[in-house]
């Protein structure tokens, strides 16, 4: 089996008027290159599942990463509403309380442009939950929220897909408000990690190994 990064899982919708809806163009292609079961874990856009004719297994990393956060004194923290479901689903499953940080965009660069702590984390290590970074920006800006205004003790960032592309591993490194980055597997890091100290990796190997043995040869 071949790794792959599906590029347009963020292209759910389309982006105006007889535009195609990337995600689903990229779902076609598959299909139509023979592919007879698609196995992902944490999708950016759940949605997408509906894009498939085929047979398809959305695997979670929740009760993973609860394995290894119940019993912690920390907060989760979910960066957007995107990740809410996630981090609520977490904190039901370890007992741990959680914040939400609401993020607005700015409607012509796109660009964060506010960005709201709605939850208590003072004094107390904070667990910023995601399915994805790519350049980073909204997980360094919640980390400085976090701490600045939220008075934290101490930023971690847990996220299932590390892309990092640009500055971002560098950008990682030197913010000091974010402790540590923990990403999965899903992409390799081993040149990212000898350029970053606060970068290490979980591995979802067993997790996609147990799906893929219930498929016959």
């Amino acid at each position: 089996s071949k790794q792959w990064y599906q590029r347009r899982v963020r292209a759910d919708k389309t982006e105006g008027r007889n535009y195609p809806i990337g995600s689903r163009l990229v779902c076609n292609m598959l299909e139509g290159a023979g592919a007879d079961h698609v196995v992902t874990v944490d999708l950016h856009s759940p949605q997408i599942e509906g894009f498939f004719s085929i047979p398809f297994s959305h695997l979670q990393t929740t009760a993973l990463l609860a394995g290894e956060l119940k019993g912690r004194d920390v907060v989760l923290v979910s960066p957007d509403a995107g990740a809410m479901k996630k981090v609520s689903a977490l904190s039901e499953l370890t007992g741990l309380p959680f914040a939400l940080i609401h993020k607005e965009r700015c409607p012509e660069s796109g660009g964060i442009s506010r960005m709201t702590l709605v939850g208590d984390v003072r004094g107390r290590g904070a667990v910023i939950i995601d399915d994805m970074a790519d350049t980073c920006g909204t997980i360094l800006k919640a980390a400085q929220l976090l701490v600045d205004q939220g008075g934290a003790a101490s930023v971690e960032a847990v996220l299932t897909h590390g892309i990092l592309s640009g500055g971002a591993v560098t950008a990682i490194e030197r913010e000091d408000c974010l402790t540590s980055t923990c990403v999965s597997n899903s992409l390799s890091q081993t040149s990212n990690m000898n350029l970053c100290r606060k970068l290490s990796t979980f591995d979802i190997t067993g997790l996609i190994l147990q799906e893929l043995t219930k498929f016959p040869c």
